[in-house]
């Protein structure tokens, strides 16, 4: 099938395009399918109109520039025009709302190719338009492009339980929602057996040396709960007084967790690195003693699919999260990582106290958490799931 995807933004920072629509793309090449993914870079100027090819997948970023109006509005139907031009088989569309979600509107208006919507987070009302400082129009146009391209798609993929409850809810027919979990990359599979000499060379570019650590390492939004690891810091007891949080990943929500740490006053056991580029973050996932993931029991943690969880359990590490959500579909607690209470900070002190005091059942719980994931949620043995999603749409297909 020839195939194009639109993403909702650039490939990096944010993860949308670069830890799911870009692995699913992978996998089917791999199986004979040609994908292109299209993308707007309004995260990432300097990938304006740059485009590349990758492990097979072509990659083109629309032209976009800064305090150009006409660029940014008119982006959603240049996206639109250049898959319809593509002449794919099937359109698959990630994020229904912002600038993919319009261009999703355009298809199902203009064009009669089979259309599939992704969706991998709660965009509209009890999710991230009630995080994020939205004009109110944008939060009305995103909770109705949620809910009308959920109806009116060809085909619906979901990365949640969560998700797949909400879009039967926005009306979606069951059989036309394809349940698809967050899955590892696969270009991490051999690369979890990296030697003692790179992982002290790591820890040593960190700071951390001999210390342990937990690993954060992601987006950082507004709204994260990426400060219940600082207060779990903080509430460690005296054994672990020389252990580290690394927290890797820029975002709107850094400052404010940095001013939380002075509060605290955990500001000298925190390893602020920024951004970390893909092609080096698997040795700091290596290097690491933990993941740590906390989540509070929300609308959004809920809905949400943690690409850092699978990262982690990829790379055979021990992660620590909060029980919620898709967490506890790829965590069996005890088992193949720890799951706290969510929004306990005292509870994911216990939890990491645990891992980062005992390395012999960080490695256990790591080992269990690769197999995991590997058997269970590579992108491999999966893409036959995603072809029917374009089957269905394609049976399913509207005048």
């Amino acid at each position: 099938m020839n195939l194009v995807f639109i993403g909702p933004f650039a490939f990096k920072p944010k993860g949308t395009v670069s830890a799911r629509a870009f692995l699913i793309a992978r996998a089917l090449v791999r199986r004979g399918h040609r994908v292109t993914i299209l993308m707007p870079p309004y995260d990432n100027l300097a990938d304006s109109g740059r485009a590349w090819a990758e492990d097979g997948v072509r990659l083109e970023n629309m032209v976009l520039r800064r305090n150009d109006a006409w660029h940014q509005l008119t982006v959603p139907l240049r996206m639109a025009r250049r898959a319809t031009r593509l002449g794919p088989d099937a359109v698959h569309v990630f994020k229904p709302i912002g600038y993919s979600g319009l261009a999703a509107v355009a298809l199902r208006l203009f064009s009669r190719r089979p259309l599939v919507v992704d969706t991998d987070d709660w965009e509209g009302k009890g999710g991230w338009s009630d995080v994020n400082p939205y004009p109110a129009p944008w939060k009305a146009l995103f909770a109705w492009q949620e809910r009308w391209l959920a109806r009116r798609a060809g085909a619906v993929t979901v990365a949640s339980r969560c998700l797949q409850e909400q879009v039967a809810g926005f009306g979606a027919d069951p059989a036309r929602v394809f349940y698809l979990p967050n899955g590892p990359d696969g270009r991490w599979r051999d690369l979890a057996a990296i030697s003692d000499e790179d992982k002290a060379r790591v820890r040593a570019e960190l700071g951390v040396g001999e210390a342990p650590f937990a690993l954060y390492l992601g987006h950082i939004p507004q709204g994260t709960d990426l400060d219940l690891a600082l207060e779990a810091m903080a509430a460690l007891g005296p054994e672990l007084a020389a252990a580290r949080l690394v927290v890797a990943g820029v975002g709107d929500g850094l400052a404010g967790l940095k001013e939380r740490a002075r509060e605290l006053g955990v500001q000298d056991r925190v390893i602020w690195t920024g951004w970390i580029e893909h092609e080096r973050s698997h040795l700091v996932v290596a290097a690491a003693d933990a993941i740590v993931a906390p989540f509070r029991d929300t609308l959004i943690n809920r809905a949400k699919c943690p690409a850092k969880v699978v990262a982690g359990m990829a790379m055979g590490k021990a992660v620590v999260a909060g029980g919620v959500g898709q967490n506890v579909e790829y965590i069996q607690d005890g088992q193949s990582g720890l799951l706290a209470a969510p929004g306990d900070a005292h509870d994911l002190a216990r939890a990491l106290t645990a891992v980062l005091s005992d390395r012999e059942l960080a490695g256990r719980l790591g080992a269990a958490a690769r197999r995991r994931i590997w058997d269970e949620f590579d992108w491999d043995t999966r893409a036959e799931q995603v072809e029917a999603a374009y089957r269905a749409a394609g049976a399913g297909r509207q005048p």
